[in-house]
């Protein structure tokens, strides 16, 4: 669900705007006051740290809205053995196929979120992903089958603790490496 809320006069150059967003599956909404320039008036410089910053904390919420949604709630690591991989593109690749035998050995398509990060100490690339049902781990490991896997079940929570509360643990463990992967040397075209 969507709301705006217009504040100020419209026909003045530049006026404030409220939007607020309604995620009910999320069991959450935010609200952001926007400054809006009116045609033909002069528009504010744009700073690409700031956007940077603001893009990162956008898909921080993503994240976190997504996890919550769908209950994604069991949280995996899918690593490269030997020397690992060191090009975006590949483990990309790699991933995409990974979650195409997932896929077919499952059934069809389930609701998951992943997303890459570089090995502390230069190991490469290794991807941290979530779900929201049990999946065998031998499935995981035989449809991976590049390296390691680590997968385990969120509920480490206080007692009464949902699967909505495990969601955003797994959101909170994600939203890191996807504002890590907004900065320093992303290749050109690769999303977060």
């Amino acid at each position: 669900m969507y709301v705006r809320v217009g504040v100020g006069e419209p026909h003045r150059s530049e006026y404030r705007l409220w939007r607020m967003r309604i995620y009910v599956d999320a069991a959450e909404a935010g609200a952001s006051l926007s400054t809006l320039q009116r045609r033909g008036t002069s528009k504010r410089e744009s700073d690409p740290e700031r956007s940077a910053g603001e893009a990162a904390r956008r898909a921080r919420g993503q994240i976190r809205r997504y996890c919550a949604s769908n209950r994604l709630n069991r949280l995996a690591t899918l690593t490269y053995r030997g020397e690992g991989c060191f090009d975006p593109y590949a483990l990309r690749r790699d991933v995409g196929g990974f979650f195409r035998r997932m896929r077919r050995e499952l059934g069809g398509a389930f609701p998951y979120l992943w997303v890459p990060e570089w090995h502390p100490g230069g190991h490469g690339l290794h991807t941290h992903f979530t779900v929201g049902r049990y999946i065998p781990y031998r499935l995981i490991h035989d449809s991976w089958g590049l390296g390691r896997v680590h997968i385990k079940l969120l509920g480490d929570l206080p007692v009464g603790s949902g699967a909505l509360e495990e969601a955003r643990r797994a959101a909170g463990y994600l939203s890191p490496y996807a504002s890590k992967a907004v900065d320093g040397d992303r290749p050109a075209g690769l999303h977060r």
